[in-house]
């Protein structure tokens, strides 16, 4: 049986020993130092050790800053990352003025919010270098986001808008991803690794978006991105050189000598038909920009940043096929493609390039150049000034 004590009588227990029990403060019982403590258990009742007592150096001491929870509930994190995508990342993002239709599909569909969020997390990444949680909470959603896109996939999901978009969001992502690059894209010293395009996610997960693409102009009038693309100016570059008589066809034949040349030197025994033709076709796509930059003294109707912005991240898109083959294989002439695809969209964005293509733009320009240097080719190309 517990002793009773009186509630007058004194409780010779030291304080440092006593559990109270909550529910009923008196009587106060004598404590095992067990948690929960045997008497509590008997009485079925909840056992709350006292508070401790703060040393005098606590008083000091700023509390502990806990490490940032980027994949549990809705926090404060989140939140942050949420306000941040609506107001200050949506401007920045092609087809900004439909990224707000957009927001409203996310609170259905947790693969796409979590993808808004770990591109918020990413801008504000290149914005505050210095404060390491947002590129941490970046790869750490992006994860979760693939994660639930894939099991999504998986399942035949016919949402096409959200998972465009998603699909979009992930394209942003890789374009700012450069972990694949040896030294960290920093300038390669002699006996650095060779440059190896096959780990560069940016066109091996491009399929994802052509196959969205196509579903949801598909779906016409019931889909977002349908009514915008149906009223959107996607040929205004290409219109552009028509119209003021910009040669292109000269900057194509360019390269197809390079084509040709570098082909012979890789000691290929016979032209690949279909390689050449998808060559060919991606060519013809850069020769857009490439004549806008050749031409830009007398062009008289200069691109949109909005327009340029939009053909420069879609480009990675088209490089498909055989062409596609050539890059994961870390072909000289695939590689002398996107040298001048980097480098072009570099001078005519200028200083202000977009957060998501500045990086990529100056360091794989360099990296491909070094590249080709090491062995021991150049960039020239007919047709081109430089």
């Amino acid at each position: 049986m517990p002793e009773h004590r009186s509630p007058t009588s004194r409780d010779i227990t030291p304080p440092s020993l006593r559990f109270v029990n909550s529910a009923q403060p008196e009587p106060r019982k004598k404590c095992d130092e067990v948690f929960p403590c045997s008497n509590c258990l008997r009485r079925n009742e909840t056992c709350a050790p006292p508070p401790k007592p703060a040393s005098p150096e606590d008083g000091d001491r700023p509390p502990a800053r806990r490490p940032l929870d980027t994949s549990g509930p809705v926090n404060l994190l989140h939140m942050e990352l949420f306000h941040h995508f609506q107001h200050a990342t949506i401007p920045t993002l092609c087809f900004a003025d439909l990224w707000p239709s957009v927001v409203p599909l996310a609170f259905g569909d947790e693969y796409l919010m979590t993808a808004m969020l770990a591109v918020a997390a990413r801008h504000l990444s290149i914005l505050r270098p210095h404060e390491t949680a947002y590129a941490d909470a970046a790869m750490a959603l992006l994860s979760r986001s693939c994660a639930l896109f894939g099991a999504v996939l998986d399942r035949g999901d016919d949402k096409y808008d959200p998972l465009f978009f998603t699909a979009q969001l992930i394209h942003y992502l890789a374009w700012c991803n450069l972990d694949f690059l040896p030294d960290g894209g920093d300038a390669a010293g002699p006996g650095s690794p060779a440059l190896d395009l096959s780990r560069d996610r940016l066109f091996l997960l491009g399929s994802g978006v052509r196959v969205f693409l196509s579903s949801a102009r598909a779906h016409g009038s019931g889909s977002i991105f349908a009514q915008a693309w149906q009223n959107s100016q996607c040929g205004a570059l290409e219109l552009i050189v028509a119209e003021q008589g910009m040669d292109r066809d000269s900057i194509v034949e360019g390269f197809m000598e390079r084509y040709d040349e570098l082909g012979r030197g890789a000691g290929c025994a016979a032209q690949d038909g279909e390689e050449r033709a998808s060559f060919r076709s991606i060519v013809d796509l850069l020769s857009v920009v490439l004549a806008l930059w050749e031409h830009r003294e007398t062009n008289t109707r200069p691109a949109g940043r909005p327009d340029l912005e939009r053909h420069i991240l879609a480009f990675p898109l088209f490089c498909f096929g055989p062409f596609l083959d050539m890059v994961v294989a870390n072909d000289s002439r695939a590689l002398l493609v996107l040298y001048h695809f980097y480098t072009v969209s570099r001078l005519l964005l200028g200083a202000g390039a977009a957060w998501w293509a500045s990086g990529r733009l100056e360091t794989m320009s360099r990296s491909i150049k070094q590249e080709l240097a090491r062995r021991g080719l150049g960039t020239r190309v007919r047709g081109l000034g430089s």
